[in-house]
């Protein structure tokens, strides 16, 4: 953000004392522009009672609504002296006396005899360089003169100025970096006073008298002392008014400027003073900015004295400041719009916080109904559990008989079973028979099992082979449930050798279920499923 659009906010009030004449103008400066609120002119002002013209000035800023202002008033140029000297970059009370060192140096009277006022000149130092500090020196008795006249007339001021300065903020109300270097030369009578900016030379200012020196001549002058380098060439603006025709702005704004031009060796660019300072986007009908482009610059400097000097040659005991309850409304709203804003900013976390505990409030008033909805779905999903599991053991029961009868049916009266074992995936059997082979052909034909094969390979014994085959069962998925990892194991054993009669008795042995904890096993029962295991 750049803060220099800050400082040229502000309304002023600028009185320029020209000659014999005091000229008002009140201006209001706002980032898009200038605008001139109104011209007054107190005429012969050092011969009429002061009250008369004061009240003309109080009339003059009572319709502008601008009574709670004070004034700057700018003093002729011929009253004061105006210097520019060059500092090293120093501030605070090493500034004011490496200043005070030098005030002597810089005028002709008594080292009490004037008031002085400095100030350094910022923002157009180069950087790593000395300090420009323009210093005004006036004569106690001159400036304590007109400081009594207003007061006198009833007219509050504020600054005693000069031209130089108020063309110095001028510039810079307009311009964040004036197009230096330029010359504003200000006619007034037979009296020309030009201002200036250079690249080698921060500040010029001179008054010339007309009646000795031509204009060209002076112009010729200002230009030598802007120290210009090689082809530059500076920018030349024209203001003011002259009551004769030699050496006036008539005669300037038309053929004497190209006269002047050339007398300059093509050293000057003229320009319109509305290029250099600003051009008012409003004014009333009896302003011109070429005629009054001086008093405009002195208003602008009392509404933006942050962009000029802020030298001061009045006394600061008799300094007026404008009445401050004309900024109670805007104080009061100030403060009305910076609670709004604060509380625009802090609306979301209020209400993010709010939103959070009520949140909270609800989740806490609902979490008794979560609890009992869990211990539901707990209570229901181990229903499930056991009711799977009793199908489940129920369906187990039925298809180990169905295995069990297909195995008596499926082997053949020369085969022997010794032992049987039959899981939930499967069956494993061993036994002996006069050929092993064609087991496999009848297991894999039957109805609950698949995949039969010798797990061991075949061992010749007396009177056949010794086999074991493992099968799978058709369709395991049947046992399979959400318990924990359980297995059933039916384990059927014959007694001793193969019986050479087949009504011989057999031995059954079965495993009962079997969980990770513990094998729970079964006595073999005597005589069970005989007609199996022929």
């Amino acid at each position: 953000m750049n803060l220099r659009k800050l400082f040229r906010v502000g309304t002023g009030c600028g009185i320029e004392v020209r000659g014999d004449d005091l000229l008002v103008v009140a201006a209001k400066s706002r980032p898009k522009g200038v605008s001139v609120l109104g011209r007054q002119v107190l005429a012969r002002f050092r011969e009429r009672p002061p009250h008369e013209w004061g009240t003309e000035y109080a009339e003059f800023v009572k319709d502008l609504g601008l009574s709670h202002l004070a004034a700057t008033v700018s003093i002729p140029r011929n009253d004061v002296i105006v210097r520019q000297i060059q500092l090293p970059p120093v501030k605070g009370k090493d500034l004011a006396a490496a200043v005070h060192y030098q005030i002597d140096t810089l005028h002709p009277f008594g080292e009490d005899e004037v008031y002085h006022a400095y100030a350094p000149l910022r923002g157009i130092e180069k950087e790593g360089g000395d300090l420009p500090v323009g210093i005004v020196i006036a004569e106690k008795q001159k400036i304590d003169q007109y400081a009594d006249l207003f007061e006198t007339a009833g007219i509050p001021v504020s600054s005693f100025s000069v031209t130089a300065a108020a063309f110095f903020t001028g510039v810079r109300v307009r311009w964040d970096n004036p197009p230096v270097p330029f010359l504003i030369t200000d006619f007034q009578d037979q009296q020309l006073e030009i201002y200036g900016e250079g690249n080698n030379r921060p500040l010029f200012s001179a008054a010339f008298d007309l009646s000795v020196l031509p204009p060209t001549r002076a112009l010729h002058l200002a230009g030598s002392d802007l120290r210009l380098e090689g082809e530059e060439s500076a920018v030349l603006a024209v203001c003011g008014e002259s009551s004769g025709s030699s050496g006036g702005v008539e005669g300037i704004d038309s053929a004497s400027a190209d006269h002047l031009a050339l007398e300059a060796d093509g050293t000057f660019e003229q320009r319109s003073i509305s290029e250099i300072l600003p051009s008012p986007t409003a004014a009333p009908i009896d302003f011109e900015v070429r005629r009054d482009a001086a008093a405009m610059a002195v208003a602008l400097e009392a509404a933006c004295p942050r962009l000029g000097w802020r030298a001061n040659l009045l006394p600061l005991e008799r300094r007026k400041s404008g009445s401050r309850w004309i900024y109670a409304p805007s104080l009061v709203l100030g403060s009305l719009l910076i609670l709004i804003l604060l509380g625009h900013l802090l609306r979301g976390t209020i209400q993010d916080r709010a939103y959070v505990q009520a949140l909270r409030t609800e989740q806490e008033r609902l979490a008794e109904s979560v609890s009992k909805a869990q211990s539901s779905r707990d209570s229901i999903a181990d229903a499930r559990r056991r009711i799977g599991r009793l199908q489940f053991l129920a369906k187990r029961t039925e298809l180990d008989m169905g295995v069990l009868a297909e195995l008596s049916e499926l082997i053949p009266d020369t085969a022997w079973l010794k032992t049987l074992t039959l899981e939930d995936e499967g069956i494993v059997i061993t036994g002996e028979a006069e050929s092993a082979a064609p087991l496999l052909g009848r297991l894999n034909d039957a109805r609950y099992l698949t995949e039969a094969a010798f797990s061991t390979s075949l061992r010749e014994i007396e009177g056949g082979q010794s086999f074991r085959i493992a099968a799978i069962r058709q369709d395991p998925g049947v046992f399979y449930s959400d318990e924990p990892s359980r297995q059933s194991v039916l384990t059927v054993q014959t007694a001793g050798e193969p019986q050479e009669s087949p009504d011989a008795p057999a031995t059954l042995t079965t495993v009962g279920e079997q969980d990770g904890s513990a094998d729970a096993e079964q006595e073999p029962r005597e005589g069970a499923f005989e007609e199996v295991l022929r």
